[in-house]
């Protein structure tokens, strides 16, 4: 009986939203630094500043702490700023990505992990074109909600999930596959931009006052103008805004805001989930009415608002993020729906279970803004045998009835709800039928096939229902007036899921056909989950909370005494009349309307958000109807046969009233230990029905009462005819009580439970015994349909609650029988009967078990009040068994132990496991003589699972012995193993395995010619994969290697075959179901010493002690001896005398073992930060038995992962120092901050068979890294577990070792010199759970993952500790330990030789218009400022330039983190760690005399995990996702050609986008020692010095050279014009001579 966690899921509890930036990709920024801001609800908290990249690494851990509701919570968004550092002005908004914490609970396990959010241009900023072509990148992030309520989710996740979580440094590319991985909801719609638009119209509120409109969509936030002094506002307001969909920001909330007194105050709030109203479509909702209701009073209507939503898509990718807003005409109703006029009527009957004193009652109804009349009556004390007092009343009204109604004027969408009500009576119809099911598998418990029948038979009829419902049309409605986006979306959606749901059933009956006989039974199961899912999937989907069209909530209110008593809040739809529009009366709607129902009121103070909290304060019989005023005709004609109206609001039944006769059967019950006053009383059931009251016998003081009784209400007419009751059962009503003689009873908790109603034509076929000797021949499905009527019904358990918490279930069931005559004539008794004997058919069949209880002892006993005087007891009941130990032994510690530690009898249990009561111990004080007094009870469930399934016990009659009565004592069948003295193995099995018994097969194996059929054959499959291509240095290994080996397993590199492995579990070890939780040898139960109830959470136990104890239910083949009450008061068989074998056993238990704890913390992970600043300096504090470890010295600085590396060693005495406490603290210089603690129970370690004390390692080896460091060998445990079992000690002929009957070959794949004997015990130790006489699991080489907690936040995870221990006895030689320091990061020193750059954009254009740049590369490693230049390579102009430069960079790396370290001084005398990528940053620039450089292009190179280089430069181009990667660290230099990344500069983005620069590296890496052997120069230096690069004559500085640029640069150039210039000017002068001289020359020509 688990507590009910959604009952309190509106209480306010304690958040904790933990979020990790770890990097940004492409942010289109590449020069500042980069630093991430992020804001929820007015705080804020900043990432350290990354310099100088595109994609800035953060890796920092922040937690935000909430103390809320879970609704207050979700409504609020995270907001991711990514902003530049500017010097001297305001901080630049780069980007923005916003997250509602609504999408992150609705994750699984409520959390996102290395997801990358899109990030956008900001909001709000003045949007220039230069930032709109800008891209912005993505940001990684893991996102969690840990809540204290939240139960920890066990089992759910899958393994490689787990190893996401803590494997945090890994390269695994699939994560930084963005596409993969990107932060949305999850939904089949492809992402795109879409416009919203939000009208506004009008509404309608209760008071008159100034009304306004407070919208906000998270980046956006608006008003509406004001409507002033109005009962009805009219805007008319539309907004419309850009967004991305699905984004996983899309909470719109609307906030309607009156004023009141000066001021404005919020009356109402509603939030519309984008997502919600979308259906695999744009989102659109509306035009609608909204309801709304007061924010702090969840009852009162405030009034409804007129709005709509619709949505179109844009086609621009990057749409401008503006809200526009504008007026917009009313919009015109009539279009979409028709006002119709309801009548409201509601007419009770019957009133029961009522809380109150006062003597008469009012009772209404009310809807929206509308109420009914009041109607009043008398209240009476029930009658009955009832030995205390009655605290409620009830009521009992006289035909004709009256009823109260009321008119209300709402829009007509009857014909949109015939979906919803298909998919209503679908989902009640399998769970019917489901229920019948289960009653068949309890009435035929082991016939398979015929079960498997029957669900086949239900699978098929639930097909034919959703076939008729598709063929009816049922999902396409047809309305008058024009439908919404919505209605046909939702109609699309709907049709989709119902199309393919038909196929789910088939593969489901399908699986039952093909099964084979042995697998049935799980597959039945496996079926019966998978259509208990379907149902609550259709429900989910017929939810009738609609957004659209909904109705207000129908709200029933009883007041007695001027105080109100309770409410009953009702969907309203589900009582509507429909109109008979289909001529087929079949498909005639059934709605609740007008059925009589037993409505439960609760208390208006309830806040519980589950059907049975133990608020009930009423339960009224009556009717209830909403029906269209102009059919009220039509409708009283449908009921006419059931009920008569005589005038308006008054009603007679018809017939007037019928007889029943009502049995109430009540077996037992199992109550929670922990009332207020004390522990263990005698309790009693009360039953209110219909006026009459009864009470069970009061069973003597136990936890798990039997009372058999039968209970009879003889005298019941109920008004109306019997298919009134057939169709809606009404409910009886529970009270249980606990009596003591002294005080007035204490009351524990409330329930109702239905009642079966039978009519007097079933009454005859409904019994259980199948008619005449033919009887076998039914078949199963007619065996199925006669059990939905059975008389009398089977039993169930009925929780009974209080204050949200169940406190006791009970097993009992009810029905009535209708009676034809008259009983009134005859004399019967008035009052209810109470008898003994619940029918055979249904009581359960007793069968006898032996239990056997060990008391180990009390652990954890924290009352030192209670343990100052007396010894204790412990008993142990089950059923009508109870067993005690002997007294105490002197306390220990905290630790009490018994001197009598066993003790077993003969229990009679029922057949059926489900009715099983629960076990229950408590612990008694002796005080004086004989006086006993109850300090404290636990209660243990699942009493089955301690059932010993493969053995039997006989029980023989001893009549020889000389006692004074004939008793009969439990012998054990004694052909069963001997154990050894020391250990606690409680463990017996039937069946002897088989052995190989053939000398011929044995002497074949051992000559090698048959091959062994190995148990272990999978595991030797990768035998011959591994190749020996690189000689692996062990000396370097460490632990360390094998620990973040052991992450790495699932990451895509697999070079990491050859190093061993250990187990990482990411939950405590004795979380892990493969150790049985570490509780084989004893069941730890919780002592509880009352119970504190709070007002708005669950209840707190007082718990004072652990008690340990080890139960075995055996069966037991008794003679059934003669037993007339049938209630197993039969002459008891006597506790056998304690087994030889168990002796040893107990005195183990007493002695005092000294033990040596070894602890090894490994790192911690997420840590909580309690600095205010940075994250926390963590170290640890360990406390067992009194001592105190500190180990402050060596705080790990400014982690939230802090590598620890550190071992503790301890000495410990069991069974008083068992609990280990592990506390991380946050070191600090005024006082240390508790972050959280573990603990650990050393006893469950020490005593498990699954041998938690060292884990076995995966290989056997002597030395090296992987050295086996348990004190026996592999050959000597596995021969001390047989000698321990008593099985033949193993085997060995050739390389296989044969133990219990089966054969194991050598699993080794590293270690393979070593001893084959202790390689091949190794393998059978590690497949133990294959041997038939073990078959359990042992606990191997592990690191355990714990997480760790506070005292003053419950259940909220402060972070984990990943950490192992290990247990040796004290008194022998003990093995070294392992050294876990944590390896110093190496240094290395990285040489760069930039040769060529190919490609590259020019900058600049000289002076004669001709593109060219003055290129240089620089580059940094670890710090930014400590960069280094190449030369200039000046005047390029094809985009190509040679420099054949060296850069040197030293960096610390640690090669098992894959991290380099950075140490900076943050402060006076602190430093501070980073930990980052190994990450080398080259970029090109040009260079510009007068104005800035500018940035051209940029490579960043991650050296531990990059992609291979091309051969030359007409191969390069932009990395495929599918090319080879490469780690330089083990590949030491490579050269090759990469490609650049070339960013659009701003002032470029008009020119053509030919982006191909190249750059031509050569990278090699040596650690420090081959640094400094083989050193070499930066730049072009000795030694090791580089050739200058071949440059062009023009490549060079002008401004310092100006004769040598006139040569080589200005002459070229201007050679060509000067030489034409000389040759014109030449041929001019030539000319001008000529032309001059010419009239002379003529003029000397003599005339002839």
């Amino acid at each position: 009986m688990s507590y009910m966690e959604d009952c309190f899921a509106g209480a306010p509890q304690e958040f904790l939203i933990c979020i990790t930036v770890h990097k940004a990709v492409q942010v289109g920024v590449t020069s500042g630094d980069l630093y991430v801001r992020i804001s929820l609800d007015k705080m804020t908290k900043s990432t350290k500043s990354y310099p100088n990249t595109e994609n800035p690494f953060f890796n920092e851990y922040f937690v935000f702490e909430f103390h809320c509701t879970l609704t207050e919570l979700l409504r609020l968004t995270i907001l991711f700023e990514l902003k530049k550092h500017m010097t001297y002005k305001k901080n630049v908004l780069v980007a923005e990505l916003l997250v509602d914490l609504h999408s992150v609970w609705n994750q699984s396990n409520h959390g996102y992990f290395k997801k990358w959010g899109r990030l956008e241009a900001p909001i709000g900023e003045h949007q220039s074109l230069e930032t709109t072509t800008q891209s912005h990148g993505y940001l990684q992030l893991d996102l969690a909600i840990v809540s204290q309520h939240s139960t920890i989710i066990t089992g759910l996740r899958s393994e490689d999930q787990d190893n996401q979580i803590l494997n945090k440094w890994s390269v695994d590319h699939d994560y930084d596959d963005i596409e993969k991985n990107l932060l949305t909801n999850v939904s089949s719609f492809a992402p795109s931009n879409i416009r919203y638009f939000v009208a506004f119209y009008r509404g309608y509120f209760t008071k008159q006052s100034n009304y306004m409109i407070q919208y906000r969509f998270h980046p956006f936030k608006g008003k509406t103008p004001v409507a002033r002094n109005t009962t009805t506002p009219v805007w008319n307001h539309e907004i419309n805004f850009a967004w991305m969909y699905p984004s996983v920001a899309q909470r719109f909330l609307i906030l309607i805001l009156a004023q009141e007194h000066l001021q404005w105050k919020c009356v109402a709030e509603y939030e519309v989930s984008l997502e919600e109203i979308a259906f695999k479509a744009t989102p659109s909702l509306g035009p609608t009415y909204l309801h709304l209701y007061d924010p702090v009073n969840p009852m009162t209507y405030v009034g409804r608002l007129l709005m709509e939503l619709r949505s179109e898509m844009l086609n621009d990718s990057q749409p401008n993020h503006i809200l526009d807003s504008k007026t917009v005409p009313g919009l015109d109703e009539s279009r979409f729906w028709l006002d119709d006029v309801y009548l409201v009527e509601f007419l009770p009957i019957l009133g029961q279970h009522i809380h109150t004193t006062a003597a008469a009652y009012k009772i209404s109804a009310r809807l929206a803004e509308h109420s009914s009349n009041v109607l009043e009556g008398q209240l009476s004390t029930p009658l009955g045998r009832i030995q205390s007092a009655v605290h409620t009343r009830s009521f009992r009204r006289e035909a004709p009835f009256r009823s109260c109604m009321f008119r209300v004027r709402l829009p007509d969408n009857r014909a949109k709800y015939e979906s919803d009500f298909f998919m209503l009576d679908l989902v009640n119809y399998m769970r019917s039928e489901l229920e019948t099911f289960k009653i068949f598998q309890l009435k035929h418990p082991l016939q398979e096939e015929e079960q498997a029948k029957c669900l086949k038979a239900i699978v098929g009829n639930i097909l034919t229902r959703i076939k008729e419902g598709l063929d009816a049309h049922r999902f396409d409605h047809d309305v008058q007036p024009q439908r919404t986006t919505w209605d046909f979306n939702r109609q699309l959606y709907l049709l989709d899921y119902f199309a393919k749901l038909p196929q789910e059933l088939h593969q489901v009956k399908q699986k039952l056909r093909n099964c084979f006989l042995e697998h049935l039974d799980a597959t039945i199961a496996d079926v019966v989950m998978e259509l208990q899912r379907l149902v609550a999937e259709i429900g989910g989907l017929s939810s009738m909370a609609r957004t659209q069209d909904e109705w207000p909530e129908l709200i029933l209110s009883l007041s007695a005494g001027g105080k109100d008593l309770g409410v009953c809040r009702l969907n309203a739809k589900l009582f509507l009349h429909l109109q008979n529009q289909h001529q087929d009366t079949d498909l005639q709607q059934e709605t609740l309307c007008w059925r009589l129902k037993s409505f439960a009121f609760k208390a208006s103070s309830c806040t519980h958000t589950c059907p049975n909290c133990g608020c009930t304060t009423a339960i009224v019989l009556g009717c209830l109807s909403i029906v269209v005023e102009r059919e009220r005709k039509e409708f009283l004609s449908v009921i006419s046969g059931d009920w008569t109206s005589i005038e308006p609001m008054l009603w007679q039944p018809n017939p007037a009233q019928t007889h029943f006769l009502c049995h109430v059967y009540v077996h037992q019950a199992k109550v929670r230990p922990g009332g207020e006053k004390k522990n263990i009383c005698d309790s009693h059931l009360r039953i209110l029905f219909a006026g009459q009251a009864c009470e069970t016998y009061t069973s003597p003081g136990t936890l798990s009462p039997i009372w058999n009784a039968v209970i009879t209400f003889n005298n019941l007419s109920l008004p109306g005819s019997v298919n009134l009751y057939l169709k809606n059962p009404p409910l009886l009503s529970l009270e249980f009580y606990n009596t003591e003689r002294s005080l007035p009873d204490d009351l524990v908790g409330m329930g109702s439970v239905p009642v079966s109603v039978i009519s007097e034509d079933r009454a005859t076929d409904s019994s259980w015994e199948d008619e005449g000797g033919l009887g076998w021949s039914r078949k199963p499905l007619q065996k199925l349909q006669r059990l939905k009527h059975l008389t009398p019904p089977p039993l169930k358990w009925v929780p009974v609650a209080r204050k949200g918490s169940v406190q006791a279930e009970v097993l009992m069931s009810a029905e009535l029988i209708e009676l034809s005559v008259d009983p009134s004539g005859q004399d019967i008794k008035k009052e209810p009967i109470l008898a003994t004997g619940i029918p055979s058919v249904i009581r359960p069949n007793m069968q006898n078990f032996v239990l056997e209880v060990f008391f180990v002892g009390l652990r954890n006993y924290s009352k030192s009040s209670m343990s100052s005087s007396g010894k204790r007891k412990i008993k142990v009941m089950m059923g009508d068994l109870v067993l005690t130990s002997g007294p105490s032994t002197a306390r220990f510690r905290n630790c009490i132990n018994f001197l009598v530690a066993y003790a077993s009898g003969v229990v009679s249990l029922p057949d059926q496991q489900e009715y099983w009561p629960a076990i229950i111990a408590t612990d008694v004080l002796l005080s004086g003589f004989s006086s006993e007094s109850v300090l404290g009870a636990a209660l243990i469930p699942n009493s089955s699972n301690f059932l010993q399934r493969n053995r039997k016990l006989k029980c023989v009659p001893k009549m020889e012995q000389t006692s004074r009565e004939d008793s009969t004592t439990v012998s054990v069948d004694e052909d069963e193993e001997e154990e050894e003295e020391d250990e606690l193995e409680w463990e017996e099995e039937e069946a002897k395995p088989t052995r190989i018994s053939n000398w011929w097969m044995r002497f074949m194996f051992a000559v090698g010619l048959r091959p062994a059929a190995y148990a272990n054959r999978q595991a030797l499959r990768n035998n011959g994969d591994l190749d020996d291509g690189e000689v692996i240095e062990e000396r370097e290994f460490t632990w360390w290697t094998k620990f973040y080996n052991s992450m790495y397993w699932s990451a895509a590199e697999m070079s990491h075959d050859h190093k061993h492995r250990l187990v990482i579990y990411h939950e405590e070890l004795e979380k892990q179901a493969q150790f049985s939780y570490l509780q084989d040898w004893a069941v730890p139960v919780q002592l509880v010493h009352g119970v504190k109830f709070k007002k708005q959470a669950p209840p707190k136990e007082d718990i004072y002690a652990t008690l340990k104890l080890h139960l075995k239910l055996t069966p037991c083949q008794c003679p059934v001896l003669e037993d007339p009450g049938g209630g197993g008061d039969m002459t008891r068989p006597m506790a056998n005398p304690i087994h030889p074998r168990y002796q040893s056993t107990l005195q183990s238990l007493n002695t005092i073992i000294k033990l040596i704890v070894r602890v090894y913390i490994v790192q911690g992970v997420q840590m909580r930060p309690r600095d205010l600043k940075g994250d926390s300096d963590c170290y640890v504090k360990l406390f067992l038995g009194g001592k105190m470890i500190s180990d402050r010295a060596h705080f790990s600085p400014n982690h939230s992962n802090p590598v620890f590396g550190r071992l503790f060693e301890m000495e410990a005495t069991l069974p008083g120092d068992h609990m280990l406490q592990i506390m991380v603290y946050d070191h600090d210089k005024i006082k240390d901050e508790v972050i959280g603690q573990t603990v650990i129970d050393l006893e469950d370690r020490w005593r498990t068979r699954h041998r938690a004390t060292v884990g076995l390692a995966n290989e056997y080896t002597r030395s090296g890294y992987n050295h086996w460091h348990d004190l026996k060998l592999p050959s000597e445990i596995l021969i001390n577990l047989c000698h321990r079992r008593g099985i033949q000690a193993p085997y060995y002929y050739g390389n296989v070792i044969e133990v219990d009957g089966m054969l194991f070959g050598d699993e080794t794949v590293i270690s393979k010199d070593e001893e084959l004997q202790e390689r091949l015990s190794l393998a059978v130790l590690k497949n133990m759970e294959k041997l038939p006489s073990f078959g359990y699991k042992l606990v191997p080489e592990h690191v355990e993952t714990r997480s760790l907690y506070r005292d003053d936040f419950p259940n909220v995870e402060q972070g984990k500790l990943q950490m192992w221990i290990e247990l040796f006895e004290a008194n022998i030689y003990v093995p070294n330990p392992i050294d876990i320091t944590p390896v110093p990061p190496s240094d290395f020193e990285v040489r760069v030789v930039v040769k060529n750059l190919h490609g590259i954009q020019a900058g600049d254009k000289n002076i004669f218009g001709k593109l060219m740049s003055d290129i240089y590369v620089i580059g940094w490693c670890e710090d930014e400022d400590k960069r280094q230049t190449t030369d200039i390579h000046y005047r390029s102009f094809a985009g190509d330039a040679a420099f054949n430069w060296r850069l040197v960079f030293g960096m610390k790396y640690s090669p098992n983190e894959d991290l380099m370290v950075v140490r900076r001084k943050a402060g006076l005398l602190e430093e501070m760690e980073f930990k980052k990528p190994p990450v080398i940053y080259l970029q090109v620039w040009d260079k510009d005399v007068l104005s800035k450089d500018e940035y051209l292009a940029a490579l960043e190179l991650n050296l531990s995990n990059m992609y291979a280089p091309y051969p030359n430069a007409q191969l390069c181009k932009p990395y495929p996702k599918t090319r080879k990667r490469i780690n330089l660290f083990k590949r030491k230099v490579i050269s090759g050609w990469f490609p650049l990344q070339n960013n659009l500069h701003p002032s470029q983005h008009s020119q053509a986008k030919v982006r191909n620069g190249k750059i031509q590296l050569n990278i090699e890496i040596c650690s420090d020692v081959e640094a400094s052997n083989r050193p070499a120069g930066r730049g072009q230096d000795p030694p090791m010095a580089l050739e200058p690069p071949y440059r062009p004559d023009t490549s060079f500085n002008p401004l310092t050279h100006p004769c040598k640029s006139l040569r080589l640069i200005l002459w070229p150039v201007i050679r060509k014009y000067v030489l034409w210039t000389l040759f014109i000017l030449i041929v001019i002068l030539g000319l001008v001579i000529f032309f001059s001289n010419l009239p002379g020359k003529l003029m000397t020509i003599p005339l002839e």
